[in-house]
């Protein structure tokens, strides 16, 4: 049988990279690795593990702008992943193409614009090339709202939900996580409040929570589509909050700072200094560690009209937490490799259980547990963490 043929665009990035080397496990793949330098491409592919590159990772010159379609045309790809970002000011233009390439589309989004006009945009380009299209396939929606299913399950309603990711402060961070992180932050973002939607100013609003096996970070308010999207669809009585946090203090507080400069009408454009704010993280993220962590909580009523209440929290350790926003995708693309999806455009987590997701995290050193009377998941584990289970056999 020949095999699959994927691409995945940014793969020289942050989240490209750890995506690349997660594919190495799957087997029955040639993969093609985008870059704008067709070298850094080839350089990273022949750093991978020693006969993992040589037949089956290549490195490509790709632009956007210029050479799309003829490496649609050459590759010819069974599936294109787009890891590139930021998102926050993307179109459709690129995803169009791939579809009418005929090639399946999983992206790493989290800008709410975007996922919000991803299926009307793209759900009848998909359609009529009998390929799916799927979009938010990281820690925002596609793992978030996937727990929240989990966490509510069978539940009469519920009330709110509260989502929180602080990462490893020595994990790597790109250029484009610092572009999104300015684009909102002092600016007006969604909540949903009270039932429906609200507005809160980006990173203001700071406060510290604890974290199972992290203690105290601080988090504040972030621009993600998990308010309205999750709210809408659970019928939210109450509120959707969603917030991150930099591990390094410094870290955290210049960004609230910006951010309150701006929400007063000061807006100063940071762009020109994101080349200098990555080289400082040599000394801001010093008193940093390499584990991150994610928590999700749910209150609400049971099937019984009782009050409940349930939270997942994960844990990575050993700078596994940049594998986390990945998985989604690589979850997304196993799907594709086994299941015939229906043709369309929509989020990864229509078609994506938890457990597709969690089971794509047993190389690394990433735990997670439940806890509340919906901890029966996966095994009981509502009093210790737990490693993820075995992979499907496709991924031998």
């Amino acid at each position: 049988m020949m095999p699959r043929r994927v691409l995945i665009i940014g793969g020289t990035g942050v989240f490209g990279k750890r995506l690349t080397r997660h594919l190495t496990q799957f087997s029955g793949l040639e993969v093609f690795v985008a870059s704008r330098s067709k070298d850094k491409a080839q350089a990273f592919v022949q750093s991978l593990a020693q006969g993992t590159s040589a037949s089956r990772f290549h490195g490509v010159a790709l632009d956007h702008g210029k050479n799309l379609d003829q490496v649609l045309t050459s590759v010819a790809p069974f599936a294109v992943i787009d890891c590139s970002g930021p998102f926050q000011a993307a179109d459709y233009a690129t995803p169009k193409r791939i579809l009418r390439a005929g090639a399946h589309l999983i992206d790493l989004a989290d800008a709410r614009g975007y996922l919000a006009g991803f299926s009307a945009a793209l759900n009848d380009i998909a359609k009529d090339h009998n390929v799916t299209a799927l979009t938010g396939a990281s820690s925002t929606p596609t793992l978030s709202a996937s727990v929240v299913k989990v966490l509510t399950k069978d539940w009469s309603s519920v009330d709110s939900i509260d989502i929180a990711i602080t990462p490893g402060g020595k994990s790597d961070v790109g250029r484009a996580v610092i572009e999104a992180i300015l684009s909102y932050a002092g600016k007006s973002i969604p909540v949903w409040h009270d039932g429906q939607v609200a507005q809160t100013t980006g990173w203001r609003g700071g406060h510290v929570i604890n974290v199972p096996d992290l203690g105290q970070r601080r988090v504040a308010a972030v621009e993600t589509y998990d308010a309205e999207y999750l709210g809408a669809r659970h019928h939210v009585t109450s509120h959707v909050r969603f917030a991150a946090g930099l591990e390094s203090r410094v870290e955290q507080y210049g960004i609230e700072t910006h951010a309150a400069l701006r929400s007063f009408g000061l807006r100063p454009d940071l762009k020109f200094l994101i080349p200098t704010l990555l080289k400082a993280r040599i000394l801001t993220r010093i008193l940093t560690s390499d584990k991150g962590g994610m928590t999700v909580r749910c209150s609400g009523l049971d099937a019984a009209g009782q009050r409940d209440a349930a939270q997942w929290t994960l844990i990575a350790k050993n700078d596994h937490g940049p594998y986390v926003p990945i998985l989604p995708a690589a979850a997304a693309l196993q799907k594709l490799l086994v299941t015939d999806l229906s043709a369309g455009a929509a989020i990864a987590d229509e078609v994506l259980d938890l457990t597709d997701i969690t089971a794509q995290m047993r190389p690394y050193d990433i735990t997670f547990r439940e806890t509340g009377s919906q901890s029966g998941y996966a095994g009981n584990c509502s009093s210790a963490f737990f490693k993820a289970s075995p992979q499907p056999e496709a991924m031998d």
